[in-house]
């Protein structure tokens, strides 16, 4: 009765009833939100596939995606979060030597596969330089928060 006198006084008739109500039946529903389902929260942090093209349309070069556990051990074969976890990934694009007039390894479009809701930090959107040692440095961060760095780095087949 109170918020309706308030409003009362503001002048605000047409509110009172139906504004009270109406937030009261919001805050209730924003209250009392539940934790996602174990299901929906995804904890995979480690790219499924990638690969690279010199234009949106030419010839497609997969990426070998090594992974490495938290103590520098190359992971083989199927394995689960866990056996990843606090590790890295390097991931090796090889340009077969007759196509090296066709890509350059300082310009090209990179393709990820993710499972979920993961993302990618720096973004892939646009032309990347995957070329020497360095190559290009990315993290990837799951639905929990957890990052996995990667290297992607590009060469010419000889």
């Amino acid at each position: 009765m109170m918020v309706g006198k308030i409003l009362k006084n503001m002048k605000m008739k047409s509110f009172n009833k139906t504004g009270v109500i109406l937030c009261v039946v919001i805050s209730l529903i924003l209250g009392n939100c539940a934790k996602a389902d174990k299901e929906f929260v995804h904890d995979s942090n480690t790219i499924a596939k990638l690969s690279c093209r010199a234009t949106h349309t030419s010839t497609l070069f997969e990426g070998l995606i090594t992974e490495y556990d938290k103590e520098g051990n190359e992971v083989r074969g199927i394995f689960e979060q866990k056996d990843v976890e606090g590790g890295y990934g390097i991931i090796s694009i090889k340009i077969p030597e007759h196509y090296s007039n066709e890509i350059d390894l300082h310009d090209v479009y990179l393709y990820a596969t993710l499972s979920w809701d993961q993302s990618i930090t720096p973004s892939l959107t646009g032309k990347q330089d995957i070329s020497g040692e360095e190559g290009l440095l990315i993290t990837v961060k799951s639905g929990v928060g957890t990052r996995r760095m990667y290297r992607i780095k590009g060469y010419i087949e000889q």
